[in-house]
């Protein structure tokens, strides 16, 4: 199995490199690491771990992180939830 690596465009000033990893012992457990990129510079870096997926359903999961409110409700409250 390879990885897939995306760049998405996830608000104006905010992208990710995405990069879905397989789980080499578990066919259907993935990880999805994030990196974020704000303005142009490292924002930093998080994952989800993602149980149960197939191939084709853990790729759409990958591609569509902006249309997915959970992991959009995640990585803000990675980047801004310690600044209120």
């Amino acid at each position: 199995m390879t990885e897939l690596n995306l760049i998405s465009q996830l608000e104006e000033n905010l992208k990710a490199f995405i990069k879905l990893i397989p789980v080499e012992s578990l066919s259907s457990q993935w990880q999805l690491e994030v990196q974020l990129f704000y303005a142009g510079e490292s924002a930093g870096k998080t994952s989800f771990n993602l149980y149960g997926y197939n191939r084709e359903e853990a790729e759409a999961i990958a591609r569509g992180v902006k249309q997915n409110s959970f992991l959009m409700k995640e990585i803000d409250e990675y980047l801004w939830g310690d600044s209120d």
